[in-house]
Order: structure tokens, then C-alpha cells, then sequence
């Protein structure tokens, strides 16, 4: 599905190696830390742990951009789909895909905290959406500067 939506490679920086650790044992503070460094390396950190919690080193990533009309009913679709998407723990089997349809949700929505809400019932599955919006994140302020 990442071929139909904007994705980008990984970041072929180096991945912080300190933040990697934090991030690979799922310390939520490794999280903070790559927001906080903002750098190609903890992008590149933040990539990696995705890869490896999803088994595929070729993973492609969504790029966020462009022009975007949400409507209630597109809202509610990609909502139902990351709940789908986190019901059967396949948050990261297709990265873009997944964080094309947490941009879909709208940053006005109110759905993403509702949405975290109820992931909070399985911790692994939260940790997964937190990491791909990290990585949304960062490859914004990493590719802006």
C-alpha cells in the first residue's frame, strides 16, 4: 500500500546509538529524547526500532505534505482502521500506510487522543503508534531544516 501513498525511504544517517538502546526496550523517555535531539541521528534511531520491531529492514516511511481535505466521514475511516490496524497487530506491517492514516485523523479531531486512549489497554500496541508519530515527527523537522 506504500507505493499509492507519499512515503519516503529510511534516513541513511548513523542511528544514535544511546537513543537506539532506550528505544529498542520500549523506555517511553527514549521517545521525549528523540523529539528533544531533533537530529538525523535520532531519526535514524527512530527508524531503526521501527524496522526491527516489524521485521523488515526495507521499510518505507509516510511523508507528511501537501494539501489534505478531512472530512467527518475520511476521519472516522482512518480512525476505524488503526483501531483494525492495532487489533491485529499490524500497526507497523506497512509503516506509510499507517502514518498516512494517522495524518488522515487531523490534527483537530480529538480522534488521536481518543485513539491513544483506548490503545492504552495494550501497551505494545501504543508504544508502535507513539514511535511511527515520533518518526513522522522528526523526519518533518529533520527535512525542514
Amino acid at each position: 500500500m506504500a507505493d499509492e501513498i507519499n512515503s519516503r525511504p529510511r534516513t541513511q544517517a548513523k542511528p544514535d546509538a544511546g537513543l537506539l538502546v532506550m528505544l529498542k526496550s520500549g523506555n517511553q523517555m527514549g521517545l521525549h529524547q528523540a523529539l528533544a535531539k531533533r537530529t538525523p541521528e535520532a531519526l535514524a534511531a527512530v527508524e531503526e526500532t521501527i524496522a526491527l520491531y516489524s521485521g523488515n529492514p526495507e521499510v518505507t516511511f509516510y511523508r507528511l505534505g501537501g494539501m489534505r481535505t478531512f472530512t467527518p466521514e475520511s476521519i472516522q475511516t482512518a480512525y476505524d482502521q488503526l483501531v483494525e490496524l492495532a487489533g491485529s497487530k499490524a500497526l507497523l506491517d506497512d509503516p506509510a500506510y499507517t502514518q498516512s492514516m494517522i495524518a488522515a485523523l487531523g490534527s483537530k479531531s480529538g480522534l488521536n487522543e481518543q485513539l491513544m486512549r483506548q490503545l492504552s489497554m495494550d501497551a505494545q500496541a501504543l508504544y508502535d503508534y507513539q514511535l511511527l508519530g515520533v518518526q513522522m515527527q522528526l523526519a518533518f523537522q529533520v527535512d525542514s531544516r
